[in-house]
């Protein structure tokens, strides 16, 4: 198999006029799906603490995602659950919760120097809702792991009134195998979908604007949001080396023979694009891109050709590994499983028997490190796992938007890769590599 730059005008594509709602039902359901994981895991009561950053499980469970403070959702314990808040976020939650629930205030919660007068203590306010007694209680944090990962004060207050420390149960939400959010309803697949429009017209933009000599920050223009929550900051480095492209944008100019990189992500979906800055007629290749990029190609075309409903994440690293040469490494795990968060968790870790499943919604997101030299090569596109039920599911809740995925997976095809039909891709440039930055008519394709 070869790869070639060849000269290609891509598809355009429009991104949806309206964000994507999802329906009160859907969120009613997931409730009572996580009531019942609660209920088979063993825990008497769960509590989901979410703060700016780490918001993706408590928005997933009620709709609502704190702002600018933290918050503690109890469920388990009542006929109804009880929502905790900061000053902000007393007034701002009631028009965000798609669960009907008590809300309390919790002025800890709140900024720094801000009033604490007017709430009770955590033990109290605990004990209010039912936590108290024997209770085995679940904590759900951001990483499932052994030990709880949300703030130890609250651990504390828990330990207290139920005389033993609260289990991490982040994974009842978030295990690559079997947690509640890592499978799709197909109301939220259509929202990645338009998400991941949203992010991947952004970064076509950007390739198709950069220059010589324009700044980061100008470059950075394309990365429109158009007000979607962000899911991680904009990143845009120009350089050579770039020692990380998880840096935000400064006053860096592009130089004719050095690199590039973009990463645009809001919740639901990112793109990223990066590679060198030069046009069909640079030869000079004393980074050895050109070898890099040929390979990383082939391994890209080696994990889509491994992706789909039931086959193992380990089987899928392992292909990668099989096409990658020893000229560089993974930066991290060659894929994982995407959502609100850009990172929910990885089923692709070696060895890792757990298998893909119709609704998975998966982040190609294949990093090289060149073990030597300064070539930066990066490509990664959003795709959801559908089978045949799924994909009639979709087609009948949105014509248009499978009608998008089938001119993207046209695309990919004609670009050489060999897909699955369960994978749907949801990046309007999926697959498209861009070989010179500087002449963005060419796109890598396989022969």
């Amino acid at each position: 198999m070869d790869v070639q730059f060849v000269e290609l005008s891509l598809p355009e594509f429009d991104v949806p006029t309206e964000v994507p709602v999802l329906p009160p039902r859907i969120f009613h359901e997931r409730y009572r799906r996580l009531e019942r994981a609660r209920e088979a895991a063993g825990f008497d009561c769960l509590a989901v603490y979410a703060d700016r950053e780490h918001s993706a499980n408590l928005a997933w469970l009620t709709g609502f995602d704190p702002r600018f403070e933290e918050a503690l959702w109890l469920q388990g314990l009542a006929d109804r659950p009880t929502l905790l808040v900061g000053n902000e976020n007393l007034g701002y939650a009631p028009s965000q919760l798609q669960v009907p629930a008590d809300i309390a205030l919790y002025q800890p919660f709140s900024l720094p120097n801000q009033d604490r007068s007017r709430s009770a203590d955590l033990v109290g306010l605990l004990k209010k809702a039912g936590v108290g007694g024997p209770l085995r209680c679940g904590l759900v944090g951001w990483k499932p792991q052994p030990l709880p990962d949300v703030p130890y004060w609250i651990v504390q207050a828990f330990a207290g009134l139920t005389g033993q420390t609260p289990a991490n149960a982040a994974g009842l939400l978030m295990a690559p195998d079997d947690g509640l959010r890592v499978v799709l309803e197909p109301e939220m697949i259509r929202f990645c979908e338009y998400a991941s429009s949203l992010t991947s017209a952004a970064l076509r933009t950007w390739v198709f604007s950069l220059r010589e000599g324009m700044t980061e920050r100008e470059a950075a223009a394309s990365l429109v949001s158009l007000g979607l929550e962000l899911s991680c900051h904009p990143m845009v480095n120009f350089g050579r080396p770039i020692p990380s492209g998880l840096k935000s944008p400064r006053n860096g100019r592009a130089v004719r023979g050095e690199y590039a990189q973009a990463a645009f992500g809001v919740i639901g979906a990112l793109t990223c694009r990066a590679g060198r800055l030069i046009d069909a007629r640079d030869a000079e290749d004393e980074d050895r891109y050109f070898d890099l990029v040929e390979n990383y190609l082939r391994v890209v075309h080696a994990w889509y050709a491994a992706v789909g409903v039931g086959a193992r994440g380990g089987d899928v690293v392992a292909a990668a590994e099989r096409a990658k040469s020893d000229q560089w490494d993974f930066a991290v795990n060659p894929g994982h499983l995407i959502h609100l968060d850009e990172w929910v968790g990885s089923p692709f870790s070696p060895g890792f028997a757990g298998t893909l499943k119709s609704g998975h919604a998966i982040q190609q997101d294949i990093i090289p490190v060149p073990r030597q030299g300064a070539a930066v090569v990066n490509m990664e596109d959003g795709l959801v796992l559908a089978d045949d039920d799924l994909r009639a599911r979709l087609r009948r809740l949105d014509p248009q938007m499978t009608q998008r995925c089938d001119a993207r997976r046209a695309l990919m095809e004609h670009l050489g890769y060999e897909i699955r039909p369960e994978v749907v891709p949801l990046s309007n440039i999926a697959g498209a590599f861009f070989p010179y930055l500087l002449d963005a008519r060419y796109v890598a394709k396989f022969s």
